[in-house]
C-alpha cells in the first residue's frame, strides 16, 4: 500500500472547489492508498478555511463560538478520515535542515520533513516543495 501525506495547499484548494485539488484527491480513492495528515497540516487547513467560510480574519472569531462557520464541521470531518501522524525530534531537526538548506517556511520544512522521515509520498498544489522533495527523494503527487 502506498502512503501519502496530504498537504494543506490541496485540502484548502478542495474544499474551495479547485478542479486541480477535486481531482487529484479523488485520484486516491480508486487505489490502494493510505493518506495522512499532520497537525501542521490540520491547523493550516482549519485556519484557513476559518477565515474562507466566515469571510473575516480568523484572530476576529476568537473567543466566540457564535461566529463560527458552520462549514467546518464538514472540514473536521474530513479531516478525521485522514490517518494521523505526529512530530518526532527527528522530523524537528530534519525540518531545521530543511530550514537552512531551502529556505523553506517552517511548516512546509515540518510536512516534508515527515515526509522523509516515514517514505511518505507527498500530496500538494505548493511548488515550494518541488526542488527539496527532488533532492530528498520524495515523490511529489501533483
Amino acid at each position: 500500500m502506498k502512503e501519502v501525506l496530504i498537504d494543506s495547499s490541496l485540502l484548502v484548494e478542495y474544499f474551495k472547489g479547485n478542479q486541480k485539488a477535486v481531482e487529484l484527491l479523488e485520484s486516491f480513492e480508486n487505489q490502494e492508498f493510505a493518506l495522512y495528515i499532520t497537525e501542521t497540516v490540520f491547523s493550516e487547513v482549519v485556519y484557513l478555511l476559518l477565515s474562507h467560510y466566515s469571510k473575516v480574519a480568523p484572530r476576529t472569531i476568537k473567543g466566540d463560538v457564535r461566529r463560527l462557520p458552520p462549514e467546518l464541521d464538514l472540514v473536521f470531518k474530513a479531516l478525521e478520515s485522514f490517518g494521523f501522524v505526529g512530530s518526532s525530534r527527528g522530523i524537528l531537526s530534519k525540518a531545521e535542515e530543511l530550514i537552512k538548506t531551502y529556505a523553506l517556511l517552517p511548516n512546509d520544512a515540518l510536512i516534508l520533513a515527515t515526509c522523509i522521515e516515514h517514505g511518505f509520498s507527498l500530496a500538494t498544489l505548493d511548488e515550494d516543495f518541488l526542488l527539496p522533495a527532488k533532492d530528498t527523494g520524495i515523490e511529489v503527487k501533483q
